[in-house]
């Protein structure tokens, strides 16, 4: 029986599984002094490390040069992704960058499972780090992409069904660039609506706390000193220390009272019907009815168009286009446009009661013209930019609202002490 002849002094074995140019695998064994070296030697094959640890018998050191070896494969990672960590926050941000990433080595030649190894490597976001790695190790295995991004319930919807027909079509680079811009543009349009809407929060929480300021600490110290001195309250007054005293006492109980409200709306809201119900209610509403349109339009065509683009049967993409809107009432309208266009009914007719005017009418433009996806996509932005001016114009609603609001509860209070005030001066005369 042949032993496999043992190292060399001063050498290491080494296990290796790798990749060539044209993404094909190869694992097997070498010899070198360091970690470094194998990597090199396996450069000199053309083949791209994947993974590389040293055998069973190998020392502890040379384990620790391997990790360390390991993270060299791709040497401007860990920086970037550093950075990526550091400066992001939305998670949706973070696998916008990663799939921009995979579809940069993508066009430029790189294998997949390389590609997805690089995007796993660093210190991005340890959930989709994990996820990349996840991926990249079933590739290795043999599976399909697609089949792999199925089973992880952290990506989007689309993501398999769109890799599939990528790799149906081999078009796997121009894919992930797509799915790239759909993310990108989501996260911008998120980054846009927080930015909008961090004024007014902070006004509402600094409003909310100035008022409770005024009446649990101020106010009862005024009325201290008024029942001391005697004399007639007006009734302004009297009020407000009652309010005060309500507030102070028994304000516990309107935190609990909101509690339970918050618990048992969420509890009716899980029954379908219910739920559906609010939903459709709150597409009837002004500003709020008009944003949460505009916003899953903007979703859904988004999504229409990167599925058209990627070769997604219409009717799949239509699907596919559904899962990105939550209002439900609004979902199963899109459920009986995809019934009608399944009849033989026109695209631009069927979602004309579910979509904007806009929108409607650049998907008729593109079923008359066959260019329906770069219409989609153009009816995307539309209805991206729609949502920012709706923010816009209902900021610019609320904030004079609840500064007048803010205003007014402190002229109140100024109004009722110095009306008590003056009162007390004119009863010591």
């Amino acid at each position: 029986m042949s032993e496999r002849p043992a190292a060399s002094a001063g050498t290491t074995r080494w296990r290796y599984q790798a990749a060539d140019a044209q993404g094909a695998m190869s694992r097997g064994e070498l010899e070198a002094v360091s970690a470094a070296e194998a990597v090199d030697l396996l450069r000199r094959r053309a083949l791209w490390v994947i993974d590389l640890e040293p055998t069973a018998g190998a020392s502890s050191a040379a384990s620790s040069a391997a990790s360390s070896a390991a993270s060299t494969v791709s040497p401007t990672a860990a920086g970037v992704f550093d950075r990526v960590s550091r400066w992001t926050t939305d998670g949706g941000e973070s696998l916008a960058i990663l799939t921009r990433s995979v579809a940069t080595l993508l066009e430029a030649g790189v294998p997949l499972e390389r590609a997805l190894a690089f995007a796993a490597s660093g210190e991005t976001d340890a959930r989709w780090q994990q996820i990349f790695a996840g991926l990249q190790a079933a590739v290795t295995r043999g599976e399909s992409l697609s089949e792999a991004s199925g089973r992880t319930e952290a990506l989007p919807r689309a993501y398999a069904p769109l890799l599939a027909a990528a790799e149906a079509s081999g078009n796997m680079a121009a894919t992930f660039a797509r799915l790239a811009d759909d993310l990108e543009a989501r996260s911008q349009l998120r980054a846009r609506v927080r930015a909008a809407l961090v004024y007014p929060t902070l006004l509402a929480l600094a409003s909310t706390v100035g008022t409770l300021v005024i009446l649990v600490v101020v106010v009862p110290r005024f009325a201290d000193l008024i029942a001391g001195a005697g004399g007639a309250v007006p009734a302004s007054t009297r009020l407000l220390i009652g309010l005060s005293a309500l507030l102070s006492r028994f304000g516990w109980l309107a935190v609990v009272a909101v509690l339970l409200a918050g618990t048992a709306v969420r509890q009716a809201l899980q029954d379908a019907a219910r739920r559906r119900r609010w939903h459709a209610a709150r597409l009837r509403w002004p500003l709020v009815g008009r944003f949460e349109r505009e916003q899953a339009a903007a979703g859904y065509l988004s999504t229409l168009a990167v599925a058209l683009e990627s070769g997604v049967p219409l009717l799949r993409a239509m699907a596919l286009a559904r899962g990105t809107v939550g209002n439900e009432a609004l979902s199963e309208r899109l459920a009986g446009a995809e019934t009608a266009v399944r009849d033989g009914g026109s695209v631009s007719l069927a979602l004309a009661g579910s979509l904007t005017p806009l929108a409607t009418r650049l998907l008729e433009a593109g079923e008359q013209g066959g260019a329906l996806a770069p219409l989609a996509r153009r009816a995307a932005t539309a209805a991206a930019d729609q949502v920012q001016r709706v923010i816009t114009s209902a900021v610019a609603l609320i904030e004079p609202i609840m500064i007048l609001g803010f205003g007014g509860v402190v002229g109140f209070v100024a109004l009722a002490l110095l009306q008590a005030i003056y009162g007390i001066n004119a009863s010591s005369f």
